[in-house]
């Protein structure tokens, strides 16, 4: 759908209301109830033009492929200096040490860092599988731009994105109890959020934190 010089992709699900996102790549994306008409989509978009164009631009003043900034990457939300050229990868006394030289540091700290956020990931899914009694058949993770994780109900794996790697630990708890509620329930309907409060119930705080 063209709204002025937007393109917004558009899909339609079995949901109650509309919703809008600006992705972290710059992409516009509405999804929209099946019963909604293509003009109360194209009046709902036009009235969130300016909202929307605000958030492109916050976008592109963040690059989200970038990991290494003046010498310095956000590892579970604290920021560390990085060391080039040591004897192995590791993070440790605030600095994350990478065996690469300066020029292929942005290619190797994307290695070095999915493997931290998978050690993570191995030590807290269990925990929250645990407590909600649902289990994953498998993991794994990618560098996804427009969502922080994803969850294939056929399967039973979860997808988690590497950027989570930048945000706190307990935003990774988060993406963990809200990918296995999707497990037993697609939609974000009200018996999720039930779920949710039930299991994670400070969900709300957290989930601002992955929007800021």
């Amino acid at each position: 759908m063209r709204i002025g010089d937007l393109t917004i992709f558009v899909e339609r699900k079995n949901i109650k209301n509309l919703h809008l996102r600006v992705g972290r790549t710059g992409k516009v994306s509405l999804t929209a109830p099946l019963f909604v008409s293509v003009g109360e989509i194209e009046k709902f978009a036009a009235s969130k033009y300016a909202w929307i164009r605000k958030n492109l631009l916050a976008a592109k003043a963040e690059d989200y492929l970038d990991f290494i900034h003046g010498g310095c990457v956000t590892v579970f939300g604290e920021r560390l200096i990085v060391v080039f050229g040591a004897k192995k990868d590791e993070c440790k006394e605030g600095k994350l040490y990478l065996k690469c030289p300066p020029q292929e540091g942005e290619k190797h700290a994307a290695a070095a860092l999915k493997k931290l956020l998978v050690k993570k990931i191995e030590s807290r899914l269990p925990v929250w599988e645990e407590k909600t009694g649902l289990h994953a058949s498998a993991f794994s993770v990618r560098d996804m731009k427009t969502r922080w994780g994803t969850c294939n109900i056929r399967t039973g794996k979860i997808c988690f994105s590497l950027q989570l790697i930048k945000k706190p630990e307990e935003c990774l708890d988060y993406i963990i109890v809200h990918e296995l509620g999707h497990l037993i329930n697609r939609w974000h309907d009200k018996r999720f959020y039930n779920y949710l409060r039930y299991n994670f119930p400070d969900y709300e705080r957290v989930r601002k934190i992955l929007k800021e």
